[in-house]
């Protein structure tokens, strides 16, 4: 054969080889399977564990792939400044409560008695008083004390008359007990420190991880001995019950796929899964198909549709491939 003749043969192939790498991304760019279905993905919903309290990692109680109950340790983070701060308020409501027994319980019965002895005593000053206070005034009646002698025992009078009211009061005041007040403020602060308790108690509680439904351990991020903030992963975990399935569609593609709306989904193994539609939205314009139109056209925005399964799907495993067929509408 010429080289004339093997020019326009060469030129067909190259075509041709062209032509073929092409198919596929023109059909990668619809996002479908070519001719048949739409792709999605098979998910489950991921939860990352993550501590409330900063802390180093202690310890991990379980592995990836184990399933774990609702309220079932999965790691502990130790805080030990925490551990010490709930004691403190411990001793703290202890001495509260110490010192609001101490006001109830009023004074002691020594304490009565004593105030009772006071008085007794205090009446003996204050009848002396008078008896010297009478004979000063006779003698000053008579010419035979100063006016001085009389003001001082007078004031001397006085004074025992005022420590006898002092020591009544305070008898008075031991046999009535604490006041009203006095209660209510003893109540308060043993109140305060029992709620000061509470609050530590809840943070130095949540230290310790706990799952927050039944659930399937998948990634462990953290190891022992990393110290650890608030919000930083130690592990993710994937709830248990049915997965569900994301697409992503070109607009052209929906075919009228609405919310509520039901449609027959098939696995890569040709099992056909019932579903609902229960989320569609708009991608952001940074995950959006471009149209590659012709010139002066718009582009084509791509959305986001969950779906629910009505159907058991037990042999789906998240990161599977589900196909939404083309004429599903």
């Amino acid at each position: 054969m010429s080289p004339r003749a093997r020019l326009p043969l060469k030129s067909a192939l190259v075509a041709a080889v062209a032509l073929g790498s092409l198919a596929p991304l023109a059909a990668h760019a619809q996002g479908t399977k070519p001719g048949a279905a739409s792709p999605g993905l098979v998910r489950k919903t991921e939860i990352r564990m993550a501590p409330e309290i900063n802390g180093r990692l202690a310890l991990v109680a379980v592995r990836p792939g184990q399933h774990v109950h609702k309220g079932d340790v999965l790691a502990v983070v130790d805080n030990p400044e925490l551990a010490a701060s709930v004691e403190e308020a411990k001793a703290a409501a202890a001495a509260a409560k110490a010192e609001r027994d101490h006001v109830y319980a009023g004074v002691r019965a020594e304490e009565v008695a004593i105030a009772a002895e006071a008085i007794r005593t205090a009446e003996a000053n204050l009848l002396l008083a008078q008896q010297e206070s009478a004979r000063a005034t006779a003698l000053s009646t008579r010419g035979y004390s100063s006016g001085q002698q009389l003001d001082e025992i007078q004031a001397t009078l006085a004074k025992a008359q005022a420590d006898l009211d002092l020591k009544q009061a305070q008898f008075a005041a031991a046999n009535a007990g604490p006041t009203a007040e006095e209660r209510s403020l003893a109540d308060a602060r043993v109140a305060l420190a029992s709620a000061t308790i509470d609050d530590l108690q809840a943070k130095l509680d949540k230290t310790t991880l706990r799952a927050p439904l039944d659930a399937m351990v998948r990634v462990l991020v953290a190891e022992p001995g990393e110290v650890l903030s608030p919000g930083k992963p130690i592990m993710t975990i994937e709830a248990d019950g049915q997965p569900w399935f994301t697409f992503t569609l070109r607009e052209d593609a929906l075919g009228g796929l609405t919310m509520g709306g039901r449609v027959s989904l098939q696995t890569s193994l040709g099992h056909p899964i019932e579903a609902q539609v229960t989320e569609l939205r708009p991608l952001g314009e940074f995950a959006t198909w471009r149209a590659a139109r012709a010139v002066g056209d718009h582009d084509l925005n791509s959305f986001l549709v969950r779906l629910e399964p009505s159907t058991g799907s037990d042999d789906l495993e998240p990161g599977m491939t589900i196909w939404l067929p083309n004429d599903h509408n």
